[in-house]
């Protein structure tokens, strides 16, 4: 019996070291990949994301904030670490690991949107965080949301049984240098989504004929703060940016005056300027979207240089006179 018990333990400790080996090398893997989601994830804890302009929030950052179109016509470099499917915890958890492992930028435009101020209620593609829970601002975003993340980062494997086959395929294509470099959709950050009008705000329209009432989430509006704190505290200049949103949402929208009133209010109150942008012309026109909150490719090329010409004002009157900014 003490034979099999010795057996057994010695058994259990190799099952145990290759497990932890085979994850270690798969995580290697993930992290070893330069496109897409990952990507974007590993220049930004790698440190390769420097930048003059940095742009975060949502998925409206990061399909609308075109870092090299703005770039070239600035000429200073801009990265854009928005993320699809995110409310403010995780947007302040990834900008903390972005000022964790780079110089603090000039200037972080931080996108906010209709449903910026609702709480958050789940992880979107949460195989994405299985990589950095050792980022300590990270981890505790994921945590607050959801708490069993825990077995991600301690288990060995867990991550890749728990989210399936496909986690293991990106890992084992990173390995091995197998990625389609050619066509990855994000370049510095921006996904360019060049969409038709994809037709489920007429649903939408449908579903709601009396209009539509957003959450407004006191722990939102405080994150807000926390994350325009963070980028001031590291040196940063910040500015809230509203980008466009079709304006048949916004006039069913009921409670938006005390949503934008609330934008505006904490930027005065922060001390940030708030670029309103949602009563630009492309928002009069399905044309320039692919629904209701997300531009195509012909409203991002009318984006880009109101934005970069609000960069540029925003950055030459913090040098000629810092004291008359907000």
């Amino acid at each position: 019996m003490a034979a099999f018990l010795r057996r057994a333990m010695w058994f259990g400790l190799l099952v145990t070291a290759l497990a932890i080996g085979l994850h270690a090398l798969l995580m290697h893997g993930l992290r070893s990949r330069t496109t897409d989601v990952f990507g974007v994830w590993n220049d930004v804890v790698d440190g390769r994301a420097g930048a003059d302009v940095l742009f975060t929030g949502s998925s409206r950052s990061l399909v609308h904030f075109d870092a090299a179109a703005i770039g070239a016509r600035t000429g200073l470099r801009t990265y854009n670490i928005g993320m699809d499917g995110t409310q403010l915890d995780l947007q302040l958890g990834r900008l903390r690991t972005y000022l964790a492992h780079h110089s603090a930028p000039r200037l972080v435009v931080q996108e906010v949107d209709i449903i910026s101020l609702e709480p958050d209620s789940g992880l979107y593609f949460a195989q994405q965080y299985a990589p950095y829970l050792g980022e300590p601002a990270v981890y505790e975003a994921v945590r607050r949301i959801a708490p069993d993340h825990w077995k991600d980062r301690w288990l060995p494997l867990y991550p890749f049984m728990r989210h399936g086959p496909g986690l293991t395929g990106l890992a084992v294509k990173g390995l091995l240098g197998l990625e389609d470099t050619l066509y990855d959709p994000v370049h510095l950050g921006f996904e360019l989504r060049d969409w038709a009008w994809e037709g489920s705000f007429d649903n939408f329209l449908k579903e709601h004929p009396d209009g539509v009432r957003y959450p407004e989430s006191p722990h939102a509006e405080a994150t807000l703060r926390e994350l325009i704190r963070t980028a001031r505290a590291a040196g940063s200049l910040v500015a809230l940016c509203y980008t466009p949103e079709l304006v048949e949402n916004q006039r069913i929208t009921l409670n938006r005056a005390s949503i934008m009133g609330t934008f505006a209010r904490v930027a005065r109150e922060e001390g940030v300027p708030f670029w309103d942008l949602s009563t630009a012309p492309v928002c009069n026109d399905r044309g320039f979207f692919y629904n209701s909150q997300h531009l195509n490719a012909r409203g991002v090329a009318r984006l880009t240089p109101m934005v970069a010409d609000s960069v540029m004002v925003l950055l030459e009157r913090a040098a000629q006179s810092p004291s008359a900014l907000p």
